[in-house]
């Protein structure tokens, strides 16, 4: 092989193995309150009934975790069934390996609280808190009624637009 070839190659190389500003998107969302002597927190991706002490954080907090259980050993979360749907007006979790342990979430009602946005590094920001009833039906127990915090957070790609770090 030609030298030249062989410089153009590992420059190409190069520039395709350099990283790069992320621009991805993100999208998050959770509810988390009272039920009883329990508390009920979600996220996108499970669900967890726990006792309300000690305190998991705050809501922003845990919107961000990917698995609420991880690291408590007493807590078994449930997956959600659908993770990319939002907050939808019916929300299914399950647990073990046949399904059988189920939680449904069907919505009732739902006041905006708060809405937020922002421009970040040339991402649009939104960040919107609401308050939400839900009937909590957990397998064959009798349905109740539960009002949650709940939060959606969304960042957008860049979509083209400049990153101005200002000093």
């Amino acid at each position: 092989m030609k030298p030249g070839i062989i410089v153009i190659a590992c420059i190409g190389l190069i520039a395709v193995a350099m990283p790069r500003d992320a621009l991805a998107g993100v999208w998050r969302w959770g509810c988390k309150g009272p039920a009883g002597e329990n508390e009920i927190i979600f996220t996108r991706y499970n669900l967890a009934v726990v006792p309300p002490k000690p305190s998991r954080g705050t809501l922003r907090h845990l919107i961000f975790l990917d698995d609420l259980g991880k690291d408590e050993p007493d807590v078994s979360p449930y997956v959600a069934e659908d993770e990319n749907s939002g907050f939808t007006p019916k929300m299914e979790f399950s647990r073990g390996d046949d399904g059988k342990d189920r939680i449904t979430l069907t919505e009732k009602s739902s006041k905006s609280v708060s809405h937020r946005s922002a421009m970040v590094c040339g991402r649009d920001e939104s960040t919107d808190v609401y308050r939400k009833v839900y009937r909590y039906q957990h397998n064959a127990e009798p349905a109740r009624d539960v009002t949650l915090q709940c939060m959606e957070y969304q960042l957008t790609t860049r979509g083209g637009r400049p990153c101005i770090n200002r000093p």
